[in-house]
């Protein structure tokens, strides 16, 4: 998908872009528009500007119907009004545009609505003067249209066929579009009430509906770290939130944060958190949810059903998934990306064939009959009640939760065969069938209104997630503390980032959203999700059936949160989830911004189709091994006594090994602070404002916690800023420096221009860790995977993605992370450290040490 240049608005569809109408019983279907960019200031949110209809084009498509007639009989968008008028049963997939933006959907159309009702049983808002912030789900029951490929329960969510009425309109307030905005906080035990009443299908129903203040003040405990409240926006501080945790959980959540901090803090296996732990303060603070579990997005394929007292149970799997297929084969959710979901009751023979010929792009030496056998069984009959929990996190999206994306696509006048314009259309419109993984967790769109949430990809700095964050107060403090988590593109924060919201559901899910400012993880990895029909012979409205209490698997929630932070330290996943490499997006000839990845785009040594890399580009190469390294406590000062040079302020902490530098003559580099916003680090400035080679130390002034380095004919220096970096590199014994990787590792990699990878297969993913081919001249370390070079498969992708080892946390969760990463945490936290990682983590074989000695 084509991506617009900043600062082009985002586009959004209203009610939402999986839609359902009927022939008879449902009022009009009307259909609207509307940018959203960052409001000024940013702090406030976004601003939503409708789009008039004249200004839009939605142009339908049937998918289900013979190649030739796809376009027969499709509903009918009014450029005047913004209504759909339809004629025929059918699915539809749709693309809405305006100008060079587009969004795309599906409408389900229908003979006939047969009920309707909440699909919460409860639902929590925001207190707020202006904005309406929950969202209540609405679903329906529709008539049984055989031959249409039409679900018999739907999302009727904001569609305006059911009317919103509060109890007490001094106690809450509804907008046109549905969602609900607290007037009056609620006390615990008295919720609020709200009627809905669908003209022509029986009485009002009713949904209890609670209000938070999120601003209001709320306690914060410090689990770890000093007394020092002033000294905070210094360290780095991590905060664990519970979501999905009720009163009678708590214990659970104190138990998951007193296990994670010790653990990580003090087990090997998550260094280098260990040896940095007096840099972190860490802190927690619970509020309790209405229910446990969240909501679940997606819809799930129905397994084997029990009947129990009249209700109908079962445990299904979330759709799409990719835990049936792969190998050789597509996994069901690659197919459902390229073909989409079957008809309900799907009974057509030689699908592969058929696909072929709607302009789908699918290779059929993936396919066979197992698998669409599997295919066809995945879909589901309901669709999963919300949860009601305090920040309202949901694991994996609605398929009408979508984005916009960039780029024309201009609707044929006839589905023609071998027309280009056909194909561009069915690709564009079949893109309805992509989405975000079902294990992503993350704001919910119907818990956050579009005013102050655009998506996890961006910086929503005005969510209510935030905004509780930015209330915290330690216990018995009056002192604020939770800025110093709030994210800010213009300044580096050493603490953004480092939340982690416990999310009590056993069902696998994490994510690190926001742009890298939450990191959010279920207690277990549990693939299944139990559900139950309250009425086995009518099955409409279905719910989650969790077990009273949450099973926790506590190494897998430690892993994930280590791994998770990682991005947080601006680290991207070393893992492969998809085949190949990744689109022709990933052929720009820029890098990408995490540290530990690179892309075949940028490493490139000649044109496509060449794969030949590079080592020069690749920028984990620059990274120095240390012998001895100091932070900068202030900024650096030009001085001419006692001696002229730099002078600069470390500490007296190690201030006896600066003096034995002094002694010794050794090289003394100094790096000026280097870390953007965002945390990136590399590629590292060279420039000689940024860096300095060839000192010595002139003087060590214990008394002052300082050092002077001289170089002759270099007064005056650039200054170094506090936060910078002085320290001695470590060479070898021919007093050559040395990097991370090794220089006969180096040198192979410049000879071979090509991955360390032993299994050269860049097309299929791979989940273990790698084995790097023989190297001459050198011997790897006990672990080959942990040999330091450039690897392919990354970022997601199996090939054209690239990371510096064949084993890492980033790649799979439960090791520990490779020496660059840790190398990039080090620095970032407290690079006083680099000598004690080099010394106690570099991975390196004996004979290797000797030749370095």
């Amino acid at each position: 998908m084509a991506q617009p240049p900043d600062p082009t608005p985002d586009l959004l569809l209203f009610p939402h872009s999986d839609l359902h109408m009927a022939l008879t019983g449902t009022p009009p279907l009307t259909l609207s528009l509307a940018t959203r960019q960052v409001a000024v200031p940013a702090t406030n949110g976004f601003t939503i500007t409708p789009v008039l209809p004249r200004q839009c084009t939605v142009d339908f498509f049937a998918p289900f119907n013979d190649k030739g007639h796809r376009f027969d009989g499709v509903p009918v968008y009014d450029n005047t009004t913004g209504v759909v008028t339809a004629t025929t049963p059918g699915v539809f997939l749709f693309q809405a545009q305006t100008g060079g933006q587009y969004i795309v959907g599906r409408l389900q159309v229908h003979k006939s609505v047969v009920g309707w009702w909440f699909g919460n049983d409860s639902i929590t808002t925001a207190l707020d003067t202006t904005v309406a912030h929950a969202q209540p789900s609405l679903y329906a029951k529709f008539s049984d249209d055989p031959g249409t490929g039409t679900d018999l329960i739907g999302d009727i969510t904001g569609h305006g066929y059911v009317q919103l009425v509060p109890a007490d309109a001094r106690q809450l307030a509804v907008s046109p579009t549905g969602r609900l905005r607290g007037v009056l906080p609620t006390q615990p035990g008295t919720p609020w009430v709200l009627s809905g009443l669908f003209p022509g299908l029986g009485g009002a129903q009713l949904l209890n509906v609670w209000v938070v203040d999120y601003a209001a003040d709320h306690a914060v405990t410090r689990e770890m770290g000093g007394d020092d409240l002033t000294t905070l926006a210094d360290k780095h501080n991590v905060l664990f939130l519970a979501e999905g945790f009720r009163d009678q959980d708590r214990p659970k959540f104190d138990q998951i944060v007193t296990r994670a901090i010790h653990e990580m803090f003090e087990k090997p296996a998550h260094e280098p958190y260990g040896m940095l732990n007096k840099s972190f303060n860490v802190f927690k603070a619970f509020t309790a949810s209405q229910q446990h579990t969240v909501t679940c997005g997606f819809r799930v394929a129905a397994g084997e059903e029990r009947i129990d007292a009249g209700q109908a149970r079962g445990i299904g799997f979330p759709i799409p998934t990719n835990q049936i297929g792969g190998g050789n084969l597509y996994s069901l959710e690659e197919l459902v990306h390229l073909v989409g979901f079957p008809m309900r009751g799907d009974q057509r023979t030689n699908l592969v064939a058929t696909w072929q010929a709607q302009d789908l792009v699918i290779e059929p030496a993936r396919i066979n009959d197992d698998l669409i056998k599997a295919w066809k069984a995945h879909q589901s009959v309901g669709i999963l009640h919300a949860r009601d929990t305090f920040f309202g996190v949901r694991l994996g999206p609605r398929p009408g939760d979508r984005f916009s994306g960039f780029g024309p696509v201009v609707r044929p006048t006839a589905d023609t065969v071998g027309d280009q314009g056909v194909k561009d259309f069915v690709a564009r419109v079949y893109e309805f069938y992509r989405n975000r993984p079902t294990r992503n967790l993350t704001l919910d769109v119907r818990r956050h209104p579009p005013e102050l949430y655009m998506n996890p990809s961006e910086i929503n700095v005005a969510n209510t997630l935030l905004r509780f964050v930015g209330s915290l107060k330690v216990t018995g403090s009056t002192v604020p503390v939770g800025a110093v988590w709030q994210p800010d593109d213009q300044h580096f924060q050493p603490s953004r980032g480092l939340i982690a919201l416990i999310v009590n559901d056993g069902v696998d899910g994490g994510t690190n959203f926001n742009v890298r400012t939450v990191t959010a993880q279920t207690v277990n990895t549990i693939q299944g999700v139990s559900y139950v029909y309250a009425n086995a012979t009518d099955k409409r409205e279905l719910r989650r059936d969790p077990p009273g209490d949450t099973e926790v698997n506590f190494a897998g929630v430690i892993d994930t949160v280590a791994h998770e932070f990682g991005h947080s330290f601006n680290l991207l996943d070393e893992y492969e989830e998809f085949r190949g490499d990744g689109g022709p997006d990933e052929e720009q000839p820029v890098d990408l911004a995490g540290d530990n990845v690179s892309r075949l785009g940028f490493l490139r040594v000649a044109p496509a189709p060449d794969r030949r890399i590079d080592p020069a580009k690749v920028k984990w190469f620059q990274l120095p091994r240390i012998s001895s390294a100091a932070v900068l406590l202030a900024d650096s000062v030009n001085v001419t006594s006692p001696v002229q040079g730099l002078k600069l302020t470390i500490g007296t902490r190690n201030i006896a090994e600066w003096q034995q530098v002094k002694t010794q003559l050794s090289e003394v580099r100094v790096r000026n602070f280097g870390i953007a916003p965002g945390g990136q680090q590399l590629p590292l400035d060279t420039t000689p404002a940024h860096y300095l080679e060839g000192l010595i130390v002139g003087q060590v002034l214990p008394g002052e916690g300082a050092i002077i380095l001289t170089r002759a004919g270099s007064a005056p220096f650039p200054t170094f800023v506090k936060g910078s970096i002085a320290f001695v590199p470590l060479k070898d014994k021919l007093h050559q420096p040395l990097q991370v990787v090794e220089p006969e590792v180096l040198r192979f990699l410049q000879t071979s221009q090509s991955p360390l990878n032993q299994d050269p297969n860049h097309a299929d993913t791979n989940p273990k860790e790698d084995t790097p081919v023989d190297i001459p001249d050198f011997s790897p370390p006990c672990k080959g995977a942990r040999t330091i070079g450039i690897f392919e498969g990354g970022d997601r992708f199996a090939g054209a993605h690239y990371r510096p080892t064949g084993r890492c946390k980033m790649r799979q969760g439960e090791t520990d992370f490779c020496h660059v990463c840790a190398w990039l945490i080090v620095n970032r936290v407290d690079p006083t450290f680099h000598a004690l990682l080099d010394r106690k983590f570099y991975p390196e074989s004996k004979a290797e040490k000797k030749k370095h000695e």
